[in-house]
């Protein structure tokens, strides 16, 4: 098999595994199976381009060290994909979600706990920011490169990829079609960002920074929705 026809299976099988974990946990309705199918799936992120990396590209380890800076590019786009996120809930956001769908949706999950929430908001920002980094960022730019060529192509396809599962979750969500399309407007704005961050910087460090201060605001949402 051809260099680019490897790169592309190997793109496909990583980048859709997000919004089949989404359709398949979420679209049960049953919080045991989807919690399964949820585990499966962050292990098949995980261990997939982990193994392709190692036995198929025959490359080395790496934890992705930072050699060429960006703290304070992350940083700074991320203070302002911040205040735009809040600009944007309280103008346009706040009056087109569903709070009853919100709610019935994560309550399988037992995220209508404030304890078992918190616990979640920490493990997504710390933790499940970086799976993303690394699958997203690291992973699907890496292959993109191959696929598509450097830069923009690849910056926009692994953003489109990134933004996928995202319109899925929120329309479970109970968001509306018109505030689903503009969070997915604002996600691939900042995918593309964090993407580019990672093509300039050639870590996924760099892109967590300005990852993790979003999810900050998404979780702030979330908390207001559920428990303000």
């Amino acid at each position: 098999m051809s260099e680019k026809r490897t790169a592309w299976l190997a793109f496909l099988l990583v980048g859709l595994a997000p919004t089949a974990s989404i359709l398949s946990s979420f679209g049960t309705g049953e919080g045991l199976v989807g919690q399964l199918v949820w585990v499966l799936s962050k292990a098949w992120m995980l261990g997939l381009p982990l193994w392709w990396h190692l036995k198929v590209d025959r490359k080395n380890w790496s934890w992705s060290p930072v050699r060429k800076g960006g703290y304070v590019a992350a940083t700074t786009i991320g203070l302002m994909f911040c205040a735009i996120m809040v600009l944007a809930w309280f103008l346009v956001g706040e009056s087109r979600v569903d709070r009853e769908t919100f709610r019935t949706t994560l309550e399988p999950f037992g995220l209508t706990n404030l304890n078992t929430y918190i616990a979640a908001a920490v493990f997504w920002t710390v933790g499940n920011s970086v799976l993303e980094e690394y699958v997203f960022r690291w992973f699907l730019v890496e292959k993109g490169e191959v696929v598509f060529g450097p830069g923009w192509p690849t910056i926009f396809a692994s953003a489109f990829v990134f933004v996928l599962h995202h319109f899925f979750a929120l329309w479970f969500l109970g968001f509306s079609l018109s505030a689903n399309l503009l969070a997915c407007f604002g996600l691939f704005v900042g995918g593309a960002a964090f993407s580019w961050l990672y093509v300039r910087y050639r870590s996924i460090w760099i892109p967590y920074i300005t990852h993790a201060l979003c999810d900050v605001v998404v979780f702030g949402v979330g908390y207001f929705l559920l428990f303000g």
